[in-house]
């Protein structure tokens, strides 16, 4: 097994919801949000970790392969470690379980960067006078069944219409690595149609991925400075999933 190169994805997520990925209340106040997202240290902003988008990832995978899904039942309910089905090759498995014989050795191929908002985002959550660090309050009702006492909650979310940056780097060491790379693209359009985040199922977390660009990095970039290769640019999912076959 030897370095061939790097292909790098890049883009935007696009929220169509609100966008809710949770983070951890430090004290609890009277007349706080009861339900927080996560912002980054230094600016205080939101953004997405790159654990979330990736973990997201890899479950819709797993569940749309066969072997895959048998292999998480058995694990009840665990992620698949077989090491030899396309997730598994793609996002990796640990050490100890990588070590059976014919499973995918060396380095996990898929990198997913933590996704920060764009400078036009910023701008517009600046001029929106509801948008606070980055968030909209939204408030939420559990009725009782009984006796229909409404208990109002706030939550916090990523307004609609913000946009992030995407960056993946997907490692090339075998020829059965350029095989597997568009199942990348295949958990990004599962993606799509699920949600990222919490509360999917009440609305949030919809999301798209625009103006995707493919470059390849060869040994050669990193060693002797040569040129990259664009592949595609400026596509959708589709168009750059084609663009690799």
């Amino acid at each position: 097994m030897q370095f061939k190169e790097n292909l790098i994805i890049t883009g935007k997520i696009i929220c169509e919801t609100g966008l809710h990925v949770g983070g951890a209340n430090e004290s609890i106040e009277i007349g706080g949000i009861d339900n927080i997202i996560i912002r980054d240290a230094n600016s205080d902003l939101p953004f997405i970790p790159g654990s979330s988008l990736k973990g997201k990832m890899r479950s819709l995978l797993e569940l749309n392969d066969q072997q895959a899904t048998k292999n998480i039942i058995n694990n009840r309910g665990k992620p698949c470690k077989c090491g030899v089905c396309l997730p598994c090759k793609i996002f990796g498995v640990s050490a100890d379980d990588s070590r059976a014989e014919g499973k995918q050795t060396g380095p996990t191929r898929l990198i997913v960067r933590d996704s920060f908002p764009t400078p036009e985002t910023l701008e517009k959550w600046d001029e929106n006078q509801e948008v606070i660090r980055g968030a909209e309050v939204k408030y939420e009702n559990t009725i009782d069944r009984i006796t229909s006492a409404a208990n109002p909650r706030p939550s916090e979310r990523v307004p609609r219409g913000s946009e992030f940056g995407l960056e993946l780097v997907f490692g090339v060491y075998e020829d059965e690595d350029q095989e597997n790379f568009p199942g990348v693209f295949e958990a990004l359009r599962l993606l799509e149609d699920n949600y990222l985040g919490g509360s999917g199922t009440r609305g949030y977390g919809k999301i798209q991925f625009q103006d995707i660009k493919v470059t390849r990095r060869g040994a050669d970039y990193y060693r002797e400075g040569s040129d990259e290769v664009i592949v595609a640019e400026g596509v959708s999912l589709q168009e750059a999933q084609t663009s690799m076959k």
